[in-house]
C-alpha cells in the first residue's frame, strides 16, 4: 500500500458557498477536493504575495523615513524631464 500524500480537512461553509462549488465541479468535470485545493494553494499564494508586497513597502518606507536620500515633487519631476 502507498503512502497517502494528502491529510483530510473539514470547514463549514455557507449554503449558497456549497453549492457554488458544486456547481463549478459539475460544469468541469472535478471533484470537490480538487477545486478546493486548487482555491486554497491560490489564496495562499495571494496572501504570500501580499505579505512580501508589504515588507516591500515597510522596507521603503523606512529607507524614506532616514532622510538620506533626495526626493522629488512631481513639479521636479516634470520640469526635469521637460513634460
Amino acid at each position: 500500500m502507498g503512502v497517502r500524500n494528502t491529510v483530510s480537512m473539514s470547514f463549514s461553509a455557507k449554503p449558497q458557498l456549497f453549492n457554488q462549488v458544486d456547481a463549478l465541479c459539475k460544469v468541469r468535470g472535478c471533484t470537490r477536493s480538487w477545486f478546493l485545493n486548487k482555491a486554497v494553494e491560490r489564496f495562499i499564494l495571494e496572501c504570500l504575495e501580499d505579505q512580501e508586497d508589504y515588507e516591500t513597502a515597510a522596507a521603503a518606507w523606512a529607507e524614506f523615513q532616514k532622510g538620506d536620500k533626495k526626493t522629488y515633487s512631481l513639479d521636479e519631476v516634470r520640469e526635469k524631464l521637460d513634460l
